[in-house]
């Protein structure tokens, strides 16, 4: 376009005798090149108006011819600005129209990239906490083919890094499943879980493998002082248990001993007197029958030594009181067998 601009410019002739009046003014000038006195002070005054109208003269002259010398160059200087115009609004239209076509490509770029990305995450079983591929480095005019689909090259890009989550998806997973038989191999009674390994779960194998034996190493210290207390207070634990039986034991035996004398003292000749002085026990009603069930007679034989002049009475009575002191309260019938009548 530019070589259809064509331009005849004659320069503007403007003639003026310049040399001549520029002597002239030198020649009257000169003349008062001195003092002023009273003798030429009337003529350097009139000079001086002289020269002021002739500068008046010369500005004049100089507007006019100037402005008719530069009257077609002004014309031209906007008729080319007018031009200048008329190109630099087309220019911001296209400009205009280029962004909107490629922002129109850029977000149809995104969209494909998006859906591409997205497809393949669910195909793949990509969970959410691991679809971590981006592709805003991939929105640009050349992942867009002239019939609007993704280029090679970007779907390549975006399936790697598709896979790549897979991968670090099936990495968690097994590492995650063997964590409990590397645990119990490890000698642990209770397996690590995903809590214990977070913070570097996602390290590289190598990585991974020295901080879990490091943890595994100090779970197993830390498990054997908790084991080690735990044994030490059960075996505090039994031994109270042991020392309380004890002394269960010598107070039932304390009490038996105590129960016995006074058994003893009781049926003692010296309280046979008492004893037979005591009325025979009333014996106690049976209790009425209930519904669903019967009574039933329980035989108990006591063997004990008594004075040989104690009373069958005397020996029921101290029997049922005993029993009554020990909350039996239905025995019915007391009978006294000795030695020589069951011989």
């Amino acid at each position: 376009m530019q070589e259809l601009i064509t331009i005849n410019n004659t320069p503007a002739l403007v003639e003026v005798n310049f040399e001549e009046l520029k002597k002239h003014l030198a020649t009257e000038l000169e003349k008062y090149n001195v003092v002023v006195t009273q003798d030429t002070v009337k003529d350097a005054k009139a000079l001086a108006t002289e020269l002021n109208k002739t500068k008046g003269e010369i500005a004049k002259r100089k507007k006019e011819e100037y402005d008719r010398a530069t009257a077609g160059a002004n014309q031209f200087k906007d008729s080319m600005k007018e031009l200048e115009t008329m190109c630099e609004e087309g220019r911001k239209s296209l400009l205009a129209q280029v962004q909107k076509f490629e922002d129109e490509t850029r977000q149809q770029a995104a969209d494909l990239l998006r859906a591409m990305r997205d497809e393949m995450w669910s195909h793949a079983g990509v969970t959410e906490e691991f679809q971590r591929a981006q592709f805003d480095d991939l929105v640009n005019l050349s992942a867009v083919t002239a019939k609007g689909n993704l280029t090679a090259g970007a779907k390549g890009k975006i399936e790697a890094r598709v896979n790549a989550d897979k991968a670090m998806q099936d990495q968690t997973e097994m590492r995650l499943l063997k964590l409990e038989n590397q645990s119990y191999k490890a000698g642990l009674s209770a397996p690590l879980t995903r809590s214990h390994v977070e913070h570097f779960l996602f390290d590289e194998d190598e990585t991974y493998q020295q901080k879990l034996d490091a943890l595994m190493k100090s779970e197993l210290g830390r498990e054997e002082v908790a084991q080690n207390a735990m044994r030490a207070k059960m075996e505090r634990e039994q031994q109270e248990k042991e020392q309380a039986a004890q002394r269960q034991r010598e107070r039932d035996e304390r009490a038996a001993a105590a129960q016995a004398e006074t058994q003893r003292t009781v049926l003692d000749e010296p309280h046979q007197e008492a004893a037979q002085e005591q009325p025979e026990a009333s014996k106690p009603e049976p209790e009425p029958a209930q519904p669903g069930r019967i009574p039933v007679t329980v035989q108990c034989t006591f063997s004990v030594n008594v004075a040989a002049s104690t009373t069958d009475a005397a020996i029921e009575a101290e029997l049922r009181r005993v029993l009554e002191k020990a909350g039996i309260k239905t025995l019915d019938t007391v009978e006294v067998i000795r030695k020589q009548e069951a011989a």
